[in-house]
């Protein structure tokens, strides 16, 4: 994180809490012909990206006088086979490990059936989301249905004893994957036991889609965190790729609190610096962490979210991260300022949909007042109005918003409620900053967090050229039940006049 990112402190505890699957050597994929495929140690070119020289991708060019190829006939694409393990039930279950099948998952375990029984269905609701998600795999040669095939051990004394844990196993944590099998621990919390499941099928689904070709370990681990965060709700309906609402409903996850204690602790990572993440570095939970996060962040983000969906069906290989870079370049400002805010900000609930910024430049101040209209269930806005560095301005609001409706509607104007704080400010105070719109081409700038309070009026001297951005206070996972809009007033104040009163001599 720059150095402007990483001067504030944000003052949580750090949580100790279990983690994903933790490879201690690159993740492997075998593909048909037997051969193995692994994850380069190397960073690839993606430690260049999101600066402001990211590098550009010509394609070759033809010589003007080539003949056409003749057309070659594409061989089928088939994925690995899949890994069957055969053991006998009985056997099994005589040693205390039961067998729970379901059309998408066979999982051996000891622990109790209350707890067991539910995850094999799971599997198959997620097969769905996976579907549609990273889209369909291809055919096995023998025609068979993808399955996966689990063992999740309490006792892993007894695997050993009944040969379902390999000698040659890398040792592991929490969870490890071999192709379309997998191995996991016990875990204390209901939640994550099933967020390290759906962690692991992930990974079986995309080394089965991507064949040999192995994205970056980020994107590897990023998206199996991201898949693997999720909610059941009361219908018994899988929901995958939410941001927690609390930690009491992902208890085990602690990835907000992991992200929040780095950046206090001036650890935080810019984009470039998660790009650049080694497989080795995946033995500590902060790794899993800033995958996550990133992750999140893009597919969640109206704007960037179509982008990382593409480059992941387009580029599944070891230049995956460069392209992102390339795709991302006209909007790389941009997208470095907001991942810089979503990580300052972020917190259980938190909506990236409505934080999301839809950055307008402003216009010079003509004869007239510039005027906006600024709604509570949105973050930033642009007001559209520009305002030069050094001139002082006057800016006015009117309007009533509502911030919550239960247990009653809780109605603000511009100066706030005061009763309720979020970030030092009263709940419902209207807020602004000024973007610099001069002589940034590239790069984060953190000129959208040097905030100042507004209110039903306040003078101000512009810091910087730029775009005044305004937004009602509130929390961030508080966006979705508000509604109304302030009316926003913005002009320039006159020099101050020269006194005409006559001086004694």
């Amino acid at each position: 994180m720059s150095a402007p990112i990483v001067a504030a402190a944000i003052l949580l505890p750090l949580v100790i809490v279990p983690i994903g699957c933790q490879p201690a050597q690159p993740v492997a994929a075998k593909s048909d012909s037997g051969t193995t495929a692994t994850t380069s140690t190397k960073r690839d070119d993606g430690e260049r990206a999101f600066t402001q020289d990211v590098v550009e991708i010509n394609a070759p060019i033809q010589p003007p006088e080539a003949e056409p190829a003749p057309p070659v006939r594409a061989e089928p694409v088939y994925r690995p086979n899949d890994d069957r393990p055969v053991h006998d039930a009985a056997d099994l279950a005589a040693l205390g490990i039961h067998t729970y099948r379901s059309a998408r998952m066979t999982l051996w375990t000891d622990v109790p059936s209350d707890a067991a029984e539910p995850l094999p269905p799971l599997v198959d609701q997620f097969y769905g989301q996976l579907v549609a998600g990273l889209g369909p795999l291809p055919p096995a040669r023998d025609g068979a249905e993808f399955h996966v095939y689990g063992y999740l051990m309490a006792d892993e004394a007894k695997f050993r004893e009944a040969g379902c844990l390999p000698e040659d196993l890398p040792t592991f944590e929490h969870g490890r994957n071999r192709n379309n099998v997998f191995w996991m621990r016990e875990q204390p919390f209901a939640y994550y036991r099933e967020h390290l499941l759906l962690h692991e099928v992930t990974h079986c689904y995309m080394l089965a889609s991507t064949h040999t070709e192995l994205y970056p370990v980020w994107v590897m681990e990023g998206l199996a965190e991201f898949y693997g965060t999720h909610r059941v709700d009361a219908a018994g309906k899988l929901h995958t790729g939410i941001l927690p609402d609390s930690p009491e409903s992902a208890a085990g996850f602690g990835r907000i609190s992991l992200i929040r204690t780095a950046f206090a602790e001036q650890r935080g990572k810019t984009v470039a610096k998660v790009l650049q993440l080694l497989p080795a570095e995946f033995d500590k939970p902060e790794a899993y962490a800033w995958s996550w996060g990133l992750s999140h962040f893009l597919l969640t983000h109206p704007r960037y979210g179509e982008t990382f969906r593409d480059v992941l069906r387009e580029a599944p290989g070891p230049g995956f991260s460069r392209e992102l870079a390339r795709r991302y370049q006209s909007v790389e400002r941009d997208l470095l300022s907001e991942w810089m805010l979503f990580v300052v900000n972020l917190c259980y609930g938190y909506d990236t949909q409505r934080a999301a910024i839809d950055f307008r430049p402003g216009r010079p101040l003509g004869e007239t007042p510039g005027a906006c209209t600024i709604r509570a269930d949105r973050g930033w806005q642009s007001s559209e109005i520009l305002v030069e560095a050094g001139e002082t301005y006057r800016i006015s609001a009117t309007g009533r918003v509502t911030l919550a409706d239960e247990p009653k509607p809780w109605v603000s104007e511009p100066q706030g409620i005061t009763f309720r704080y979020h970030d030092g400010w009263p709940l419902g105070l209207l807020l602004m900053c000024v973007r610099s719109e001069t002589g940034l081409t590239g790069g984060a700038d953190d000129s959208l967090r040097q905030v100042l309070p507004v209110g039903r009026e306040a003078e101000f001297t512009a810091p910087v050229t730029g775009t005044v951005y305004l937004r009602v206070n509130d929390g961030w996972n508080s966006l979705a039940d508000n509604t109304g809009s302030f009316e926003v007033t913005l002009n320039r104040e006159p020099p101050p006049r020269a006194s005409s009163a006559a001086k004694t001599p």
